[in-house]
């Protein structure tokens, strides 16, 4: 952990949800580092297992190695801070290796994750997003949504051709317009902001979200606050006990 007056807490659960035969999602953090993660994968229940495990696992390697000089070769590096350049060459990295795994092996092929990772350092973090799992902050007794899923669904709420009632039962529900490992370079959404004691940082997949309403999903924030392991405990109870239709996984951070 770098040198800081917050700390942060560490909690996650992952379970394959009352209908899929396997779990697809795959978590994990290192609380020395500050990093917690967190993917959904696709590509079939073997593809997509493969997809979140290898990119988590290539995105921890990257993450625990020095940066390679050939990322502040380019010009638009310089203009980075070390954090957002590390994070950013971590998940390049995985995204190398999830596609180069899916071009190597036929069985393999479209495979592909999202994924989500929250880096801590100093008094900031800093985000990174490709899919439609989310990371939410709650902050004041309030939850927000911090990324924007990448979806044909967000996309036509945006363009104004539904509305986000009727998302839910939309027919393009489901697809993703951008994913980890499907094509040789992918692009990242990444944000950067400070944090503040009692902050929760949610990382969670599609199976959580969706079997939870977003107030459903504040109560739970609100009992089980100073709670964290606890916390996700019960986000995923919930989920299951709502329909548990996919995998849920949940990632809590609670800086203290």
């Amino acid at each position: 952990m770098s040198a800081s007056a917050f700390t942060w807490e560490f909690a996650g659960a992952s379970d394959t949800g009352r209908v899929r035969p396997g779990n697809e999602d795959a978590i994990a953090w290192d609380a020395g580092l500050g990093l917690a993660l967190l993917a959904d994968g696709m590509g079939g229940y073997e593809g997509g297992e493969i997809a979140s495990n290898l990119a988590i696992k290539t995105a921890l390697e990257s993450f625990n190695k020095p940066l390679a000089p050939h990322w502040r070769d380019a010009e638009w590096t310089r203009k980075i801070s070390d954090p957002v350049l590390k994070l950013y060459a971590a998940v390049s990295e995985a995204n190398q290796s999830v596609h180069d795994t899916a071009q190597k092996r036929p069985r393999y092929e479209g495979m592909g994750t999202t994924f989500l990772a929250a880096y801590f350092h100093g008094d900031r973090v800093t985000l990174a997003h490709i899919g439609d799992s989310r990371i939410y902050l709650w902050r004041n007794r309030a939850l927000n949504q911090l990324t924007v899923d990448h979806t044909m669904v967000q996309e036509r709420i945006e363009n104004g051709e539904i509305t986000a009632a009727e998302a839910a039962s939309d027919s393009y529900r489901g697809v993703l317009t951008r994913a980890l490992g499907v094509d040789a370079v992918v692009e990242v959404d990444m944000r950067e902001l400070a944090i503040q004691t009692g902050d929760l940082f949610l990382l969670c997949s599609d199976g959580c979200y969706d079997m939870l309403a977003h107030d459903e999903m504040a109560a739970v924030m609100n009992a089980w606050q100073e709670d964290p392991q606890q916390l996700v405990r019960q986000l995923v109870q919930q989920a299951n006990e709502n329909g548990g239709y996919d995998n849920i996984s949940a990632v809590v951070v609670r800086i203290g």
